[in-house]
């Protein structure tokens, strides 16, 4: 007769506990409709229900749990109907902790019936939040980016290709993100896990946009490389500048790294060796041509022979603008080593120079005010021009030249 008693005991104690942690689902729950919401209390019921074994694997726990993120980030997106600025780090806190409940609730929702089929209690739900609140991943994650919280953004970035890629999507008619969409995302992902030196995540992705073969395949291989170059992993970044090279020969961002890496190991040899191999694979490449030029006149000093290979490219295209731009500095730069080198001389030696000096800078002004009547006000190389001209006039004592330049600057 004890024993009966003491196993109704705690049968009782057990039935008992069973009710509390549903009652503590069921208050977090009613808390959402109460205004105003006491997320923190709700939050604290929650999480009792999910520590406790009777309620811990029960899909409609952690239901609710994601359902307490939304109203969170509803309450914000509410304030923008009344001009009202939301809370970002409240939008942030939402949505992660809609992502992270939503795909627990996911994982253990689905019972199979008498015709073994799936039956979803809570699936439909999710996905219609889901679907209402994805593009607020995106938006989220580009406030956190603007305030350089790379780790925050990564992880909105991240979440929404997560969510694009949920089971629970697979079978829709039409997609929940149009795969140019999605890559375009990823790309940004793996740009804010970069930043914040999360190398894995930032490899991870980047190769599948690179696999994708999509408009941010491009940017996806700079950001490989320069992780790989972050890792001193020189093996895999060589082989992904080279490869990419090959993929994307107009971008010269490709060529340039592996020469400046040359260049900066020592290799110079190596390096004037490769961008003549690349030369001659492509021809008519100006960037390739500029490349070179500037390993001649920044790594070796090779002025004269820098300006024929530069004039290569202008042979191609008279008006291409960086090829001007580095001829213009490609003078600038051997006025300023002349004069650098002339410091030791005796006095007449350093006038000649000196003289020498200022005529090869006083040539540069023929291309850069080529340049400053031909670019558009809004050329990125339009200030950079002008500071340079500036300095020039300065140091010819042209002060009414150099008015002009400035004033043009001050307006700009």
């Amino acid at each position: 007769m004890k024993r009966s008693l003491l196993w109704l005991g705690i049968a009782l104690m057990s039935s008992a506990s069973v009710f509390a942690q549903k009652s503590n689902v069921s208050k977090a729950s009613n808390m959402l409709y109460q205004e105003p919401v006491d997320y923190a209390k709700a939050q604290e019921y929650i999480e009792m229900a999910k520590m406790d074994s009777t309620t811990a694997k029960e899909a409609k726990t952690w239901y609710v749990a994601g359902r307490i993120g939304y109203s969170m980030v509803n309450a914000e997106i509410n304030k923008m109907y009344i001009n009202q600025q939301p809370d970002n780090e409240a939008m942030y806190t939402g949505l992660d902790m809609m992502y992270i409940n939503y795909a627990q609730a996911d994982k253990y929702d689905g019972v199979i019936d008498k015709k073994g089929k799936i039956k979803y209690k809570e699936r439909k739900n999710i996905k219609a939040d889901f679907k209402e609140m994805l593009d607020y991943y995106l938006k989220a994650g580009l406030s956190m980016y603007e305030i350089r919280d790379y780790a925050k953004a990564y992880t909105m970035w991240n979440e929404y290709t997560l969510i694009a890629k949920m089971d629970m999507f697979a079978g829709d008619k039409k997609p929940l993100v149009e795969d140019s969409t999605f890559y375009q995302i990823e790309y940004f992902a793996a740009m804010a896990a970069s930043y914040n030196q999360q190398n894995e995540d930032a490899i991870r992705l980047a190769k599948d946009v690179i696999a994708a073969n999509c408009k941010e395949s491009n940017g996806a291989y700079e950001i490989l490389s320069n992780v790989y170059l972050a890792q001193n992993d020189t093996v895999n970044y060589l082989a992904t500048l080279q490869e990419a090279a090959v993929k994307y020969p107009e971008n010269p961002f490709f060529v340039g790294s592996i020469v400046n890496y040359y260049a900066m190991e020592g290799k110079t040899a190596d390096a004037l060796k490769y961008i003549d191999q690349e030369i001659a694979r492509d021809p008519s490449n100006i960037e390739y041509i500029i490349v070179k030029a500037e390993m001649l006149s920044r790594q070796m000093q090779k002025f004269d022979e820098a300006r024929v290979v530069l004039q290569q490219a202008l042979d191609i295209d008279p008006n291409n603008e960086k090829a001007i731009y580095v001829m213009a500095n490609l003078y600038n730069s051997e006025g300023i080593y002349i004069l650098e080198k002339a410091e030791d001389l005796n006095i007449n030696e350093y006038e000649k120079e000196r003289k020498r000096s200022l005529e090869t800078m006083s040539k540069a002004l023929e291309y850069f005010e080529q340049l400053r009547k031909t670019m558009s006000p809004d050329n990125e190389l339009r200030e950079s021009v002008l500071q340079v001209m500036r300095g020039i006039y300065l140091r010819l004592g042209q002060t009414d030249k150099y008015e002009e330049i400035n004033a043009e600057i001050q307006a700009m």
